[in-house]
């Protein structure tokens, strides 16, 4: 390490010294206390997540503790050794990677904005010249604009890219559940009346969330979510045993709720969500498609929230993509950012090459048949 270098790079490489209980206990102070955590780097879910993809893929640990004086930074990260078809790749990406919404690195609540800079230009450098992590190609998307290093986004850094926006509810100005409703645009509001009216003239409307102790009921309705999920977006790649290891911790760590709508005691609507500080986080919503005139996912959804206010939350954040259903509740949106960077060394460029050049004709062909491929 550079003695010019402000911050210090630390590498965690050992799954046994990441999950030591010392380590753990204080991973979980930081991320009480950091102004820019999120459910996702919450150790149950990282858990969740490695626990489900070590069987399936090479993935390494390189979790990364950087210090500055009077400062911290903790990013999770894998290197992931991908297979022969993508040309025994090295990609360097944050746990979760696709099948989690944000990978900001967790601040310390001193880090000033100045100082994000700083960390960002010395991880760079760091990973160019003295890093003991061996990788072709690092590859970060769903970092919040509160995380990102505004002196390169001015300087147009091309490796920075906007990606996309998160709509998301400021529940703060609610002191009761029923003042929320109110709040919509008027079709929205009538809509979600209407279709509550026809659901209490059919018969009886349950809404029940289970959470912490109600682990066996709640995956007793799990096969029915996921296949009526998968109606919904046929192409989205499920992990096998994710949604097994994602209840088992989630639960245990009180931080996953699953709120389900009953008509007549039949379950109509699903909603996995994160509750994580003062937030809730709308992770995978379905409903059951024989019921879909009656919007059974616009009445849960509107419950969930009712709930959250009546918790005294203060966010409902709707993460990333742009279905239909989140159109009306919300004007409120967090831009996300991407980040890439290739290692210089021969042979890394010429893998990036191959895996680029085999993507861009396999998008060709896809596009042209019409078909969906997940990553």
């Amino acid at each position: 390490m550079s003695d010019n270098m402000s911050w210090k790079f630390h590498w965690l490489t050992k799954w046994d010294e990441i999950w030591h209980e010392d380590f753990v206990s204080q991973w979980q102070r930081w991320l009480d206390e950091s102004p820019s955590a999120h459910v996702f780097y919450h150790p149950a879910l990282v858990r969740a997540w490695i626990e489900t993809y070590l069987p399936l893929r090479d993935i390494r640990p390189c979790f990364l503790v950087a210090e500055a004086p009077g400062q911290m930074v903790f990013f999770p990260l894998v290197l992931w050794r991908r297979n022969w078809k993508n040309a025994f790749q090295k990609l360097l990406i944050p746990v979760g990677y696709s099948d989690y919404d944000y990978h900001d690195p967790l601040f310390t609540e001193n880090v000033a904005q100045s100082d994000k800079n700083i960390f960002w230009q010395e991880f760079e450098q760091a990973l160019s010249t003295s890093s003991p992590v061996i990788y072709d190609r690092l590859l970060f998307d769903g970092i919040r604009q509160r995380s990102i290093p505004y002196s390169n986004i001015q300087t147009k850094n091309q490796r920075w890219n906007k990606i996309e926006s998160c709509p998301w509810i400021d529940l703060s100005k609610f002191k009761k559940p029923e003042e929320f409703l109110p709040s919509l645009k008027t079709s929205l509001r009538q809509d979600l009346r209407r279709h509550q009216r026809r659901m209490a003239e059919i018969g009886v409307i349950e809404f029940k969330s289970y959470g912490t102790g109600k682990e066996r009921e709640a995956l007793q309705e799990v096969p029915d979510f996921l296949a009526f999920h998968s109606c919904r977006w046929p192409g989205a790649y499920k992990a096998p045993g994710f949604f097994k290891y994602l209840f088992e911790y989630g639960m245990e760590a009180n931080i996953l709720r699953f709120p389900v709508l009953r008509l007549n005691s039949k379950t109509i609507a699903w909603h996995l969500v994160f509750q994580f500080q003062d937030k809730i986080y709308s992770y995978m919503p379905a409903h059951n498609k024989e019921f879909e005139k009656l919007s059974p996912g616009k009445v849960l959804l509107l419950r969930i929230i009712e709930d959250a206010i009546a918790q005294g939350l203060e966010c409902y954040d709707f993460l990333r993509g742009e279905e239909s259903y989140k159109v009306g509740w919300t004007d409120k949106t967090e831009t996300l950012w991407s980040f890439q960077m290739d290692s210089g060394r021969l042979s890394s460029r010429l893998k990036n090459a191959a895996v680029d050049k085999l993507k861009t004709r396999l998008k060709k062909v896809l596009n042209q048949g019409n078909i969906y491929a997940a990553d």
